[in-house]
């Protein structure tokens, strides 16, 4: 068996299909024996701040430390005991890190929950349960959503997006989460609203699902929260399509500069649920494609590993196979199974390998005419190879949302977007140094 990290995983498919895999699946709920809770910061690798040790007993939704950087908690998604650090793969910093492994006793015992906060809250109040709880964005970045609403009142913020598009091939999770959670998403957005001053929230999904049609018709509890619906394309998730599309806005860096927060809708399930005292602890992610035994949505403890849900349903179809915490276009295959779900990840992309014979660039500018970006991919990957960092500067790959598509329609089967994510990397390394020195000769 083998996991690689190449273009192969990224077929060409009929996004409608792939979603049929799970569609409407009951959801099945996965216990694993242990689970592995990583005590580095998920962004800057730093450190953790720690609360317990090995050895100790804890409850689900106890304190296991907090973040350096924003002070974010991490907490213990099982009960049971911490028998002992172990060093894994981590999806998110592509390199080992130390993790706690605590035992599950199976027996769901839990701290006692927070304060309820209701509708009476004030903005302060709902922003500081958002940071107690560790809320972020379940879009797949894991943005911290307090600091999208901390001091918001000064942004003349007008309307909220919430973005239930889900445009990428296989994932399911955010459509029925809509379906079976639509008062408490509802009952989130409110809170958002609230917080922000907003006059409005939109809900944004794509057209075509007439069950979404039908349980979101009759919103007339919340006069200020309606649907809109945008084409069934990908990337139609993309913050900058959603609000060009719902509300003929655009912006420069931010939602904020056009008076827009963007959602996703899962996180406002999961400020209510906060709201109402609760830490999440648990999530539903969906396990899918061509190349795991049972594609399905499964509810299961975060930081479980890959490995033991995809075990859970049934194994891997063939030999040789490419695990992607995401979905297939955006996200990459990792290079060990064994590494663990974040309370952000919201799938697993699981693709038979397929050897693709790469061909010298055609020239044939694909890759530009279907970059949403409006970006040149295949200028870029050429000023990267020549290490030409003045042209790499011009073409601006740090406007590249990683999504793909350069990749999926080159003839010439080039990962064309990697090339783009590493002149991003360099690129984004040598403004900061450029800014450094600007600063220094300031002075």
């Amino acid at each position: 068996m083998s996991i690689f990290t190449t273009f192969g995983q990224k077929h060409l498919y009929r996004i409608a299909e792939t979603k049929k895999l799970t569609m409407g699946k009951e959801i099945l709920s996965f216990e694993p024996k242990e689970v592995f809770v990583p005590v580095v910061d998920p962004v800057t690798s730093k450190p953790v701040d720690l609360k317990v040790a090995v050895g100790d007993e804890v409850k689900e939704g106890q304190l296991i430390g907090t973040r350096p950087e924003n002070g974010l908690p991490v907490f213990a998604s099982v009960s049971g005991k911490i028998v002992r650090e172990e060093t894994l793969f981590h999806a998110n910093l592509g390199r080992n890190v130390k993790h706690f492994v605590i035992e599950n006793d199976l027996k769901h015992v839990k701290v006692e929950p927070l304060k309820e906060l209701g509708d009476d809250a004030t903005s302060e109040e709902i922003v500081a349960r958002m940071k107690e709880v560790g809320l972020s964005g379940h879009g797949g970045a894991g943005f911290p959503t307090f600091i999208k609403y901390q001091g918001v009142t000064t942004k003349n913020i007008d309307t909220i997006l919430i973005n239930a598009v889900e445009c990428e091939p296989f994932l399911t999770t955010d459509h029925e989460a809509m379906l079976k959670n639509k008062e408490e998403i509802l009952k989130g957005i409110s809170f958002m609203i609230k917080v922000a001053g907003a006059e409005k929230a939109y809900i944004v999904y794509k057209k075509g699902n007439p069950d979404l049609d039908e349980a979101y018709a009759d919103l007339s509890s919340y006069p200020n929260i309606e649907v809109r619906k945008v084409k069934n394309v990908y990337p139609a998730g993309w913050e900058r399509y959603i609000v060009k599309a719902t509300l003929k806005r655009t912006y420069n860096r931010l939602p904020a500069e056009a008076n827009v927060i963007v959602n996703n809708v899962t996180t406002c399930l999961m400020l209510a649920k906060a709201m109402k005292g609760e830490v999440e602890t648990r999530k539903v992610i969906t396990v899918s494609g061509n190349g795991v035994q049972n594609p399905n949505n499964v509810e299961l403890p975060i930081y479980t590993r890959a490995i033991d849900v995809i075990e859970f349903l049934g194994g891997y179809v063939g030999e040789s196979v490419s695990v992607s915490f995401g979905g297939p276009m955006c996200s990459r295959g990792v290079m060990d199974d064994k590494a663990v779900i974040l309370p952000f990840n919201n799938a697993l992309t699981i693709l038979p390998r397929i050897k693709l014979d790469t061909l010298p660039c055609l020239r044939c500018g694909a890759c530009t005419e279907h970059c949403p970006s409006g970006l040149q991919p295949v200028e870029i990957k050429q000023a990267y190879q020549a290490k030409n960092m003045d042209r790499m500067l011009a073409l601006t790959p740090w406007h590249c949302i990683a999504c793909g598509l350069c990749s999926y329609v080159c003839p010439s089967k080039i990962d064309v977007n990697d090339f783009v994510k590493k002149a991003k990397l360099m690129t984004s390394v040598q403004l900061k140094k450029m800014e450094a020195q600007k600063s220094k000769e300031g002075k």
